[in-house]
Formats: C-alpha cells, structure tokens, sequence
C-alpha cells in the first residue's frame, strides 16, 4: 500500500511540474521534397541545391558541417542549400528573439536519390544513397 502511494504522490508532482512548464512551439518548415515538420530530411545531390521556405523572418542560421552543405538567403523566408560533398550535416534556421523556424538533416549524396538510416538495435547507421548507398560518419569504409 505504501508503494501505491508513493507512485501515486510521484504522479501528481510530475503531472504538476509538466503543467507549469512551457513549451516552444516549433512551426513547420517545407522544402522541395518534403512540407512536413522540422524533423524531415532534406536529400540534396553533390553539387545540386534545394530550397527551404521558412514560416517566418530568418535571423541566424547554422549549418553543422559546412564542407558537407552550404546555405544562402535568397530572402528572408527562402533558404537555398547546396550539396558539396556526400555526407550528412544538420541545418537550423532561427527568427527574432532566437524562435526556431528549422531544424532539419541535410542528407547529401553523390548522384540524387536520398538518404537511409539503418537502425539495429539503439544503434544507427546513415547512409547517402544514388545508385548504391555509402555509410556517413564513425566506421564508414
């Protein structure tokens, strides 16, 4: 009966702290390939570009690794990003006071297609595929 209310009293004190809290409320970003939310993938090919239009004014933006991508404003709602080199590199956008209007993973790879990520177990494998697929990061041949 004690661990019942234990349980009970844990429940009712995170139900409580969950309530007081705020959440950032994200908007949705499109692309040419996608007009889901932020977490969506953006395939690009080496040398090829893409655009991503925002939800509202651009202010900063950060690409992870800029030998995989680069990123230009064409204005301040449209980004264009460029695929240098094959890879997987992440890109964020944010507005006035630092709201968050992208945060998406640039997937580039050689010859079009797109990108995959194998999961087995918690472990994850990324891999930039055209005509065949090439493994990113830690590992890769």
């Amino acid at each position: 009966m004690r661990r019942l209310s234990l349980v009970i009293a844990a429940f009712a004190t995170l139900a409580a702290a969950t309530a007081g809290t705020q959440t950032l409320a994200v908007e949705p970003v499109s692309a040419t390939t996608s007009t889901n939310a932020a977490s969506v993938d953006l395939p690009v090919s080496a040398g090829q570009a893409s655009y991503v239009s925002l939800a509202g004014p651009v202010r900063d933006i950060v690409v992870g690794d800029p030998s995989i991508a680069d990123v230009s404003v064409v204005n301040d709602r449209t980004l264009v990003v460029l695929g240098k080199r094959p890879g997987v590199t992440s890109l964020l956008a944010f507005g006035a006071g630092g709201r968050a209007l992208a945060d998406r993973q640039v997937v580039v790879s050689e010859n079009g297609g797109g990108g995959v990520t194998v999961y087995r177990g918690a472990t994850a494998n990324n891999y930039a595929c055209a005509a065949q697929c090439t493994r990113l990061g830690p590992g890769a041949p």
